[in-house]
């Protein structure tokens, strides 16, 4: 009988260690908007499987003048020019990971395919131009959009150096934070996920 209720025991734990962990949220997720019914996914991975309808060539004058809806909108412009030069179709496209930006076509239409998986900058998440899954509070507000920068210099920073700004600031005013959404508002923002 009492290895019958250890056994009981053990197995229990087993079902409530593995319940546990299937119920860890994964920050990392964000959901990206459509743009002339196409997803656009900037500096961020989709979720899903896809296959690669075609490759693009995306220039982009003064593109770190520019918001990220703008490189969206001029991306998009760009990747319907070379589809119809292809005669090709894409659902997606994805912006910033290899020399030549790409078209893509999912594999499974019926998926919510606008959930990405977003990148870290200095341990925190960088959600550029989609928004969280996961509930989340303001930490702060910013704008790092370097259009000041532009007017005294004649360059505008990379977005690189406009999140490492978000995240230096956020820092330096020692707010508790987990990720920035950076693009998507009037305003950078900093957040604590719930």
């Amino acid at each position: 009988m009492k290895k019958i209720n250890l056994i009981m025991i053990i197995i229990a734990s087993i079902f409530a260690t593995l319940s546990f962990s299937q119920t860890q949220i994964d920050y990392a997720l964000g959901r990206v908007n459509k743009t002339n019914n196409k997803l656009v996914f900037l500096w961020n991975e989709p979720i899903n499987e896809y296959e690669i309808s075609f490759t693009f060539n995306n220039p982009i004058e003064n593109m770190f003048c520019k918001s990220p809806q703008q490189i969206i909108d001029g991306s998009l412009i760009n990747a319907n020019i070379e589809s119809a030069q292809q005669g090709r179709m894409y659902d997606a496209i994805i912006l910033g990971e290899s020399a030549r930006d790409m078209a893509i076509i999912w594999k499974d239409k019926s998926k919510d395919n606008a959930i990405a998986r977003v990148k870290k900058n200095e341990g925190k998440y960088v959600f550029i131009d989609c928004e969280p899954v996961t509930n989340y509070d303001i930490s702060g507000k910013y704008n790092v959009s370097g259009a000041g920068q532009k007017i005294l210099l004649g360059t505008c920073p990379s977005y690189q150096e406009k999140i490492d700004k978000l995240i230096k600031k956020a820092n330096k005013e020692k707010l508790n934070f987990d990720a920035v959404i950076f693009g998507s508002s009037q305003n950078d923002l900093v957040i604590k996920f719930k």
